[in-house]
């Protein structure tokens, strides 16, 4: 331990019960905000058919118009996570989702193709840092131990986000046209910002809380703090792997928000409100999952099992699973078999999110957590731009749609899969702690 956690005073035990209430009251909020996330995420994709019918778009056109989304994602989820690090996630979740209502503004009150490409950029640039920060706020409110359960409650919002978002939307569509779901999605993140601005706090576990639970930064001869941390960081096998099966994970999610409902009405012949059903039953996965996973892993570790077999490598073995149904997925014609791998195609590989999310937390230090996560997003969402663009490109380029459905989903599946093996095999935080161990959590103060 350092000097200054040796000398933090014993927490008073009366304090411990409102202390927990007020973190759930946060992670509450903040799988709210996960719901609202995902909703402006597959708002699109729901309304693929009458926006593409009144603007006149193709395949290749949309699929540009989903991937415009990210263009901003992953270099705004970095820069703001290290603006993280320095100011309070309190302000920085506030200013996000103030962002996302007035970006889709454009789209209510004019529409055209370049109205659809801004509203949907500055979106992205608004919800792109979202998961890490909303990540990094919760970790300030649970010590490292109990973080499973917080982290998957982030990946769990967005399942449900997908579960309520399908439905109602695919209504206010089909009752009052596309733009009243952009209307919904606007006033649910206004109304979440007020509740936060009235409610978030910083969680005692954090450097700018002053609860000192865990170092602030690696520290070098004489106590003064190294500049290599982030050098470090980049060298960390168990951070990119994470990335990287996060990436595959990621190219499933790309792909459902885009074009799942469209493939699943024109290849498969589904109504609107079946797609929205099946795209519901996914999103139950979503939930199931990391409801699942997470608190199997969390006792696993707890047990004295490793991090590595403990969290690294189911993380892993998730988006192989992912992967392995994408890739059969266009091969199957009964609708039981078209339901089980769309399900766990789509609805499994997200289980890895929160587990990359404590595997790259272990290895590194509090007072660069904020960027640390935010760069895991920022590499883990990059399929958000390329995978859309290029589904769309492979079906114009393709004899018939059919055909390209066939190659795209094909070849997303052997993409995951691969990312999937990367994880497995690279994902070991003892390794990386035993070689940096100045990043260690510290013993973290009774929640």
């Amino acid at each position: 331990m350092t000097q200054r956690q040796e000398a933090l005073p014993e927490p008073d035990a009366r304090a411990a019960v409102p202390r927990s209430r007020r973190a759930w009251l946060m992670a509450l909020m903040i799988f709210m905000l996960a719901m609202i996330n995902f909703g402006d995420k597959i708002v699109l994709g729901l309304a693929a058919e009458p926006i593409s019918g009144e603007l006149g778009l193709n395949h290749s056109l949309y699929g540009l118009v989903a991937s415009s989304f990210f263009v901003l994602f992953s270099i705004s989820a970095a820069g703001v996570g290290f603006i993280a690090n320095r100011v309070d996630t309190r302000w920085v979740l506030l200013a996000l989702a103030v962002v996302w209502s007035l970006a889709q503004l454009p789209l209510l009150l004019a529409t055209s193709v370049g109205t659809l490409f801004a509203s949907r950029i500055v979106l992205g640039a608004g919800e792109g840092p979202t998961a890490g920060v909303a990540v990094h706020a919760l970790y300030k409110w649970f010590p490292p131990e109990r973080r499973a359960l917080p982290s998957a409650l982030y990946v769990i919002g967005s399942g449900m986000g997908v579960f309520v978002a399908a439905p109602v939307l695919t209504h206010l569509i089909g009752r009052y046209g596309w733009r009243s779901a952009f209307w919904a999605l606007a006033a649910a993140g206004a109304v979440w910002a007020l509740l936060w601005l009235l409610i978030g706090r910083e969680g005692p576990y954090g450097a700018q809380a002053g609860g000192g639970a865990e170092p602030v930064a690696p520290t070098g001869p004489g106590g003064a703090r190294e500049a290599s941390s982030y050098r470090r960081l980049s060298t960390s096998r168990t951070w990119w792997g994470g990335a990287i099966g996060g990436f595959g994970a990621y190219w499933t999610v790309a792909l459902g928000s885009a074009f799942l409902p469209s493939y699943l009405r024109s290849q498969q012949g589904y109504t609107a409100g079946q797609a929205a059903q099946a795209v519901a039953l996914y999103a139950v996965a979503t939930v199931v999952v990391p409801l699942t996973v997470s608190p199997w892993t969390a006792r696993l570790f707890r047990r004295g099992v490793t991090s590595r077999r403990s969290r690294g490598i189911p993380q892993g073995l998730l988006v192989v699973a992912s992967g392995v149904a994408l890739a059969f997925l266009p091969f199957v014609d009964t609708l039981s078999g078209q339901l089980i791998l769309t399900v766990v195609a789509f609805g499994v590989g997200v289980g890895t999110f929160g587990l990359s999310y404590e595997t790259a937390a272990e290895v590194t230090p509090v007072n660069r957590r904020g960027a640390a996560l935010g760069l895991l997003v920022a590499v883990q969402t990059l399929p958000g731009l390329i995978a859309p663009a290029v589904t769309g490109a492979l079906i114009d380029a393709a004899a018939n749609d059919s055909a390209g459905y066939k190659l795209a989903l094909t070849l997303g599946g052997v993409l995951t899969v691969v990312c999937g093996l990367v994880a497995v095999l690279t994902v070991n935080p003892e390794r990386d702690k035993a070689r940096t161990p100045a990043v260690l959590d510290a013993q973290p103060l009774p929640a």
